[in-house]
């Protein structure tokens, strides 16, 4: 069995894409899916027991609800003890952080899951950030960690995982931790890019992310025509973005079933 672990709260467009993304996989083995939904009202409703054939549905409620004030750090606690009241260590193949908002293709848990081997942690690297607001990108020269919405470890590496949960940047630091360690000379760190099998996607309207590329903070480069999102990167699913654009004139495209928020 393999357990995701997705963080959310009044971000329905990011959780509606995701769990069309999530449907979509190729992986055939068994899937828990641990959503942590923080805001009232609730957003994940539609996400139930019935999803798909072979996976396990499992929601947690954080109390309190979410009221502005950043809940990462919280909320990923409250998966990862539900895991350990919950699950044997033998019995978890893989944990995955799945991000709510970030683009993920049909094969990413089948592929990641084929090249974890005797790895204790997987990710991928040179992460592409993707801006569908205003229709940018940047490729990150990242090659000794991975982002968080990237990551498998095995579940002997929670402890150390759980240790950088109060850190603005996790991913950030629990690498550090790993490089400390020795864990990545010692080649139980895999890394790899796979034609950017996930892509972190900014700039989808709602509830903000932490992470560099949300705005206009970093040097990316154009793309007005999506020619580089749909051709090289998402294999034609552009459309799933196409309404966030926002054009020079300050234009916003409708949201998901005409809402705005």
């Amino acid at each position: 069995m393999i357990i995701l672990i997705t963080p959310t709260g009044c971000r329905r467009e990011q959780i509606t894409l995701c769990s069309i993304f999530m449907r979509r996989q190729t992986y055939a083995g068994k899937v828990t899916w641990i959503i942590i939904d923080d805001c009232l009202p609730r957003t994940t409703d539609e996400i139930n027991a019935g999803f798909r054939e072979g996976w396990t549905i499992l929601k947690v409620y954080p109390h309190p609800p979410y009221g502005g004030i950043n809940t990462q750090s919280r909320n990923l606690t409250a998966g990862f003890d539900y895991i350990d009241v919950n699950f044997k260590p033998e019995d978890i193949e893989a944990i995955f952080i799945i991000e709510d908002d970030d683009y993920y293709k049909p094969q990413y848990l089948e592929r990641m899951m084929n090249r974890f081997t005797n790895f204790k942690v997987l990710g991928e690297i040179n992460t592409v950030y993707y801006n569908v607001l205003y229709r940018t990108y940047f490729i990150n020269r990242n090659t000794s960690h991975s982002s968080l919405f990237q990551i498998a470890i095995r579940p002997e590496m929670i402890s150390m995982f759980r240790a950088c949960f109060r850190e603005k940047f996790i991913d950030f630091k629990f690498y550090e931790k790993l490089h400390a360690q020795e864990y990545v000379r010692r080649g139980e760190i895999g890394f790899f890019n796979e034609d950017n099998l996930a892509v972190g996607m900014k700039g989808i309207p709602g509830r903000p992310g932490i992470g560099a590329g949300h705005g206009r903070l970093m040097n990316m480069l154009p793309d007005p025509g999506l020619n580089y999102l749909n051709k090289i990167l998402i294999d034609g699913d552009s459309k799933y973005y196409e309404r966030y654009y926002r054009d020079r004139r300050g234009t916003q495209y409708p949201l998901l079933a005409g809402r705005r928020r």
